[in-house]
């Protein structure tokens, strides 16, 4: 295994001299989403439309074979293409089939090892190209899967572990400095309540401080100091109940700060930013326009704007979505019959 500083990561990244081959993996999905969107300042701009692909593993269009075709594509414009295979902890280190559905001759579950046909990717493990940066990002793997073995052996490996092991009594301390170092970045102060409160509902996850911190940000706007009400408003507590319909349903009630709480539950559950913003063009079409006309053009304009922002790799998806969501938010739209 060829171990990557973090460090050296980003100076291979300055240098603008990648690999062929990386595994980003660790339970700081923020951070690795930032690497991410770092890596392609290699590509120009104007070149990333057709240099640049993403594939989210587990989809049907990210089956092995069509990863390692992308890989193999030579570059258009400029010298370099990069692939990144997200929630690739789906391909290396997928669900278990069930006995029942080993069974069951009849069974198509997707998600289980006997669904997966990795040759192809472990056959393009051997002889990389050369022009092509191929980046799988996954919160966990399975090393004694043959798959993840043949990976490790070719890639770089860049380990993302977050604030450490959750059981030491530091990570607490840590998860504090963090944020209190975050908003000093942006000339911000927060008081000492709301950052235990916000410290408190992450469960020390790493991933969910980062994406609250930045939540905040947004909601707060030029405002300086960030209290505990702000907090509350925005940062959610743990909770394993899902609504499909929750963003939408704060949209209409004109509750940004709602709004961005079930975006991040939507995020945090892996839900693709291309789905929800297709609901949101939905709601936009279906509810906005026959309520509130005279918010159309804006809320199209945002639509687009996030939507080609998407399709071109133009920054962080997470964030992308959560502006727009603020930017459909307005006044409560009436009352309709029937669940959204």
């Amino acid at each position: 295994m060829a171990s990557l500083t973090l460090q050296a990561l980003k100076q291979q990244i300055l240098d603008r001299k990648l690999a062929p081959l990386y595994l980003f993996v660790g339970e700081d999905v923020k951070l690795m989403d930032r690497m991410v969107d770092g890596m392609e300042q290699v590509v120009d701009p104007a070149d990333r439309p057709f240099a640049v692909e993403r594939f989210y593993a587990g989809e049907a269009v990210a089956a092995p074979a069509n990863i390692a075709d992308a890989a193999r594509v030579v570059p258009m414009l400029g010298d370099r293409r990069l692939v990144f295979v997200l929630r690739a902890e789906r391909l290396l280190k997928p669900k278990r089939a069930s006995k029942a559905s080993l069974l069951d001759e009849d069974s198509d579950e997707s998600e289980g090892d006997q669904a997966i046909d990795a040759g192809p990717l472990e056959d393009y493990f051997t002889a990389p190209i050369p022009s092509t940066t191929v980046v799988f990002v996954a919160t966990d793997v399975d090393k004694t899967r043959r798959l993840t073995k043949r990976l490790i052996d070719a890639a770089k490996v860049v380990e993302f572990a977050g604030l450490g092991d959750p059981k030491r009594q530091d990570v607490r301390g840590a998860a504090v400095d963090y944020v209190k170092d975050e908003l000093t970045k942006s000339g911000r102060s927060i008081e000492p309540d709301a950052v235990r409160l916000l410290v408190e509902r992450s469960g020390n996850d790493i991933t969910k401080i980062r994406g609250d911190v930045e939540r905040l940000l947004l909601f707060v706007g030029d405002r300086r100091k960030l209290t505990t009400d702000d907090v509350m408003e925005v940062v959610s507590m743990q909770t394993s109940v899902d609504d499909d319909w929750a963003i939408t349903n704060a949209l209409a009630e004109g509750n940004a700060a709602r709004a961005l709480v079930e975006t991040g539950r939507r995020f945090d559950r892996g839900d693709s930013p291309h789905a929800i913003v297709g609901q949101l063009r939905w709601w936009v079409s279906s509810r906005l326009a026959p309520a509130d006309a005279g918010r159309m053009k804006a809320a199209v304009d945002a639509l687009l704007r996030t939507d080609l922002a998407l399709k071109s790799s133009g920054g962080d998806e997470r964030v992308l979505v959560e502006r727009l969501v603020v930017e459909l938010t307005g006044r409560p739209l009436p009352a309709q019959r029937g669940r959204w």
